[in-house]
């Protein structure tokens, strides 16, 4: 996404409002977590703060695709964050997808699943279990001293 600043830099105008929608490239979207994303949209501001420097302060939203972390099933995820970036002014036209897209990957949930349900997934000898599960089998293990204390107990209450 490319933003003519001209007119700021010259003292024009006291602020560039920004409302648009755009795309992120492909090549960007390859070999990260994303799978694909869609309506991306930025409602910003570019001013000049008083070091004149440029700051660009907005929202940006959308939508990511993502895979399940469990079934690898596209997941859709909702995305809204706040940026505040300042921008390099060397120039006159600006390309900030590079800044939209590092805030989008800031994004991205450490966990993603389709569903809250628990998964049941097993395998040949394996099988993949809750923490409750555990601890219900932990005790119910075929240990041959697991019933020594209610013996003792009894002995002890005769």
């Amino acid at each position: 996404m490319k933003i003519d600043v001209t007119k700021l830099l010259t003292n024009q105008v006291s602020s560039l409002k920004i409302e648009d929608k755009f795309e992120i490239p492909k090549e960007l979207t390859e070999g990260s977590l994303i799978a694909d994303l869609k309506n991306i949209k930025l409602s910003a501001k570019a001013t000049l703060d008083e070091e004149n420097n440029i700051v660009l302060t907005g929202n940006l939203t959308g939508t990511m695709i993502l895979k399940d972390d469990i079934t690898l099933e596209p997941v859709e995820y909702n995305f809204n964050t706040d940026i505040e970036e300042i921008l390099d002014k060397n120039h006159n036209i600006l390309d900030i997808t590079d800044i939209l897209w590092q805030n989008i990957l800031v994004e991205i949930p450490s966990k993603v699943r389709k569903t809250n349900e628990d998964v049941h997934l097993s395998g040949n000898g394996w099988r993949v279990i809750s923490e409750d599960e555990y601890n219900k089998e932990k005790n119910k293990t075929n240990n041959p001293f697991q019933n020594l204390d209610e013996l003792l107990k009894t002995k002890e209450d005769k």
